[in-house]
């Protein structure tokens, strides 16, 4: 077993595909292939469930993958301990929700990309409760995600309040809270925590709950609002550029409006100079 061979393996459990897992690390297929069957003999177990185009990780799997992410971050840390002055360079993996990578990240992503080209930038995008487990199970550097988490493994870092807004098919009528709540609440994710504060608004009110249904992407749920199919719950700042008449926004009432967006990582992860650069590019200041 070598450092090599855990970089093999956590590409493949991260693509979830051994063709895919080989051009990300510039390998030949039959490479990786060996790499990990002769993981396996080592460790005398089966770390790969294998079906015709995809591979998924057995429980023994996602277990050795723990790990195996402890184990590459301790020698990144020891590589840079030893070359402290070296620029930024290897993989940076960022997670985020879809209202943050949406609005907030790309404009941080272009400049770190100027900056520091040697980096292999990438970006994992997910709901928070999907990211928190990410970043406990090492498969990414660092997250945005709704906060505050408040998790003894992680530190967070406020990075933005997100300002919350219930979207509503256009209407020059005036607004009719009798009129939605027997009509879908729209999320295009599940564990959606905007849809969750207005559940709570409702439920503190005296009101039910309304019934949630899931719609695939951004664009689906925005588009089935402005047909009146339901309404949806979403940060002013993803919406902004798309109401054009077609949608109308009404801001929640405080406390339920403001949803901070937190940027975590795991408390007994190594800070490499690459996660550094990119925290001080986005003006993170440690919570």
């Amino acid at each position: 077993m070598d450092i090599k061979s855990l970089e093999i393996f956590k590409a493949v459990a991260l693509e979830q595909n051994i063709t895919k897992a080989a051009e990300k690390l510039n390998y030949v297929q039959s490479n990786v292939t060996a790499r990990i069957q002769r993981l396996e003999k080592e460790l005398g177990v089966a770390l790969l469930q294998r079906s015709h185009k995809k591979v998924s990780l057995t429980p023994a799997g996602r277990e050795f993958l723990r790990y195996a992410n402890k184990l590459l971050n301790d020698f990144e840390e020891a590589v840079e301990a030893v070359n402290p002055s070296s620029e930024p360079r290897g993989p940076l993996r960022i997670g985020a929700m879809e209202s943050t990578a949406s609005t907030h990240l790309p404009l941080i992503f272009a400049r770190y990309h100027d900056k520091f080209p040697q980096v292999e930038l990438s970006m994992y995008m997910a709901p928070t409760v999907d990211q928190i487990e990410d970043i406990l199970a090492y498969k990414v550097d660092g997250a945005f995600v709704d906060g505050p988490v408040r998790h003894p493994d992680i530190i967070e870092y406020p990075v933005l309040e997100e300002s919350l807004v219930l979207i509503t098919g256009y209407s020059q009528e005036p607004f009719a809270l009798a009129s939605i709540l027997d009509r879908p609440l729209l999320s295009s994710f599940e564990h959606c925590i905007y849809l969750g504060r207005w559940q709570r608004w409702l439920d503190d009110n005296g009101y039910a709950p309304m019934k949630v249904m899931e719609y695939g992407t951004l664009e689906g749920v925005l588009k089935c609002v402005e047909y009146g199919l339901g309404v949806t719950v979403l940060p002013m700042s993803m919406i902004e550029s798309r109401m054009e008449g077609r949608l109308n926004a009404y801001p929640l009432e405080d406390p339920y409006r403001v949803v901070p967006t937190m940027f975590i990582k795991r408390r007994d992860t190594y800070k490499s100079a690459a996660l550094s650069r990119f925290m001080e590019e986005a003006g993170m200041v440690e919570f």
